[in-house]
């Protein structure tokens, strides 16, 4: 009985802990998207991205393997690898100063 009650306490804790791991990696997967491919509602209405490269080192998207695409305020972004999210971050204003002037460019 007591071996019992231990096999069922350890799997409870077992289980616990997969459950703190998976979620957060499943919530980040619905709003980051690691790939050409959108799916979140938001990324059906944002601006296109308009570059081939990455925003944040200019590396052309895909010598990476799938872009790192997410949508910040309204507009889809399009990064060579997740790593250069962070980057991004820091200073968003001026990535998203390249996309309005490339899209003020593009008008003219």
């Amino acid at each position: 009985m007591k071996t019992k009650m231990t096999l069922i306490a350890a799997l409870a804790v077992i289980l616990s802990g997969g459950a703190v791991w998976f979620a957060p990696r499943h919530l980040s997967a619905q709003t980051d998207t690691p790939s050409t491919k959108t799916n979140s509602a938001t990324a059906k209405d944002a601006k296109p991205y308009p570059f081939d490269t990455c925003l944040v080192d200019g590396m052309k998207l895909g010598s990476m393997g799938d872009p790192y695409v997410f949508v910040y305020q309204g507009q889809e972004i399009k990064f060579c690898c997740s790593s250069c999210k962070p980057e991004f971050l820091k200073d968003p204003e001026k990535y998203m100063k390249k996309i309005q002037d490339a899209e003020a460019a593009s008008q003219k």
